[in-house]
Order: C-alpha cells, then structure tokens, then sequence
C-alpha cells in the first residue's frame, strides 16, 4: 500500500474515532444541550413538577410515572432509536461536510470590520462593567431573536420546511430528540444566531470604544446557562409551564412540546427558544394552560413512520426540497405562458 494512501486511511481512522468518542461523552462537554447538569436539573425539576400538580390534585402514581417517563415504550421507541442513530451519524457528517458553512459571531464582527475598514485598535482594551452587562443581556436577546427568524424561516420556507420535517417527525420526545435535525436546518439555525448576535456584538463594540465580553458561567452566557437548565425538558413528556403572565414572556418545555403537535390548533406555533416576545410579535404564539393538553405528535400528513431512518432523514429531504423548487418553477412557468 503506498504510504499517502496508507496515511489517508489512518487520518480518515482518526477522524472516526475522535467524533464518535467525542459524541459518546456529549455529556462533559459545557456546550452541549445534554451536558451533566443540565440533565440532572431537568431531573430535579421534573421531581418539583410531579410534586405541584400532585398537590393540585393530578396524581401520578410511582408506576404510572415510570410508565411514562422511564420505560422501554419511550426510550427505545422506534422513534427514539432514530434519535440515536441520527446522533451519532451527525456526529461524522456535520464535521466532514458542513463545518465551512458554520461561524460564530466574533467571526461576524471580524467580517464587519473588514468589510468598513474599520481597524480593531481598541481589541486590548475591555469594556467596563456596565456595558459588559448591557452586553450580556443583549447578546442573549439578538441570539434569542436571530434563532427565532431562522426557525420561522424553516416552518415558512417550503423548500426549508422539507429539511425542518427531520426534527418534527419525533413520534416520542426525548431530550435526544434536540438532536433529531437534518445538517441543512443545523446550519440554517447556527447561521441565524451567529448572524443576529454578530451585528449586535460588532455594534456594541464600536459604541463602547473596547472588546466587550459577555459574562460568563461554566463557560456560556450566563443567560443562555440559566435556560439551559431547563432546557431537556422541552423534549420530554413533562409537562411544565411558567403560569398565565410568564407564559406570555417565556417560553417553557410545555410551549415546545405543544409547538411538536401535529394538532391543527397547534401547526407552527411557539417558535421562540428562550423568549415568547418573538412569538407574540409574529402571531404564532400559543399558550399553555392547566393541567396538560391532550395532542399527538408528529407529522400532520400521516408520513410520520417513514422518517424513522438515518437514510430517510438524511436524503428524503432533498428529494422534498427538489420537488418543491421544481413545482414552483413549473407554476411561474405556466403564469408566464401566453
């Protein structure tokens, strides 16, 4: 064997071993939607949860709870093994074929200031406390509204919607379930919330005369960690809303179970991550109420058993999205004909 494609073949061997292991303890890194304490909070405040509605006279006994959250029927439902699968496919393909396409928002505010010949004279220079804290709130809210517009862009885009379908197709909610995304809609998302907290973080920067830092917990924005902790539970069966005035403010695990509905009253609604403001601005807000909402998960166009493969969701969405294109190629075509 000749030694370039020997040393080919140990690269490519690297490169496998590396992201599985690495995806294989997702759980210790501080970035990621399952890092340890983010799940055991989801289990805490599970616990404080079953306990409210006890007390408001929904009783959940010991086995109806482990019927439901802790059995086989759930985590290792079709669906749910779909999840895994897609995981740890993602965790090779994302690296391999999409990572040109990602940017973070410092790699915005760099292409900002070359873009206006601006020189970063000021980059050694930090900021004070008060716009570190101004910054800290808005970085938040422009990541927040940023992801907001790419996922409406993903349920309003029809050839976007055909990528998209990959994460509402989950017939069960897991906090694997987060994981359940086409590469495509990976890279819509992560391009909107580098987009709008880029602008934002280049703006602050220019009017504060030095770097500004967000502050910062466990390595992430300490606001992006506070609602990390509550984050798992938006894909699990747990139902758990903030009450009528912050369900209006917030959105919480109940708002993006209900926005997983294949339900008519529910189909594109509760886009929001953090923020319910965005939501209320474009109309698609729905709000939870009481005790939980009866609905079933899915797609509405009965094709929800179809997507429970690695190579159903990885390539039926390009066929989705060619078809759409060439629909609507066809349908201006006719417009114009005389």
């Amino acid at each position: 064997m000749e030694p370039a494609t020997l040393q080919s073949l140990l690269d490519l061997e690297y490169f496998v071993i590396f992201h599985l292991v690495a995806a294989i303890f997702e759980p210790l890194h501080y970035d990621s939607f399952i890092y340890w304490p983010f799940l055991l909070s989801s289990l805490l405040i599970a616990g404080a949860s079953w306990l409210y509605w006890r007390r408001h006279g929904i009783e959940l006994g010991w086995r109806q709870i482990r019927a439901r959250f802790f059995s086989a029927r759930l985590w290792w439902h079709r669906s749910a093994r779909a999840d895994y699968r897609l995981f740890l496919t993602n965790a090779l393909l994302v690296p391999a074929l999409f990572s040109v396409f990602f940017f973070e928002a410092q790699d915005m505010v760099d292409g900002l200031n070359r873009l206006l010949g601006i020189a970063r004279d000021n980059a050694g220079q930090d900021a004070s406390i008060a716009w570190k804290l101004a910054y800290t709130a808005a970085f938040f809210v422009a990541y927040d509204f940023g992801r907001f517009v790419a996922h409406s862009l993903l349920h309003d885009v029809p050839f976007l919607w055909e990528f998209h379908k990959v994460h509402h197709s989950a017939a069960v909610l897991t906090p694997m379930t987060a994981y359940r995304v086409h590469p495509v809609d990976l890279t819509v998302m992560k391009t909107g919330g580098a987009l709008a907290s880029g602008i934002m973080a280049w703006g602050f920067n220019q009017m504060a005369g030095g770097t500004v830092n967000a502050y910062l917990f466990m390595g992430l924005n300490v606001f992006l960690w506070l609602s990390n902790l509550f984050g798992n539970l938006n894909h699990t069966p747990v139902w758990l809303h903030y009450g009528a005035t912050l369900n209006k403010w917030l959105i919480s695990p109940a708002h993006h179970q209900l926005h997983h509905s294949c339900e008519t009253r529910h189909l594109g609604c509760n886009r929001g991550f953090q923020l319910a403001v965005w939501d209320r601005l474009y109309g698609t807000l729905y709000l939870p109420h009481g005790a939980e909402e009866q609905y079933a998960l899915g797609l509405d166009d009965g094709t929800t058993e179809r997507w429970h493969t690695v190579r159903h969701m990885l390539f039926q969405p390009f066929l989705g999205a060619a078809r759409v294109i060439l629909q609507r190629a066809n349908s201006a075509s006719a417009k114009d004909a005389p």
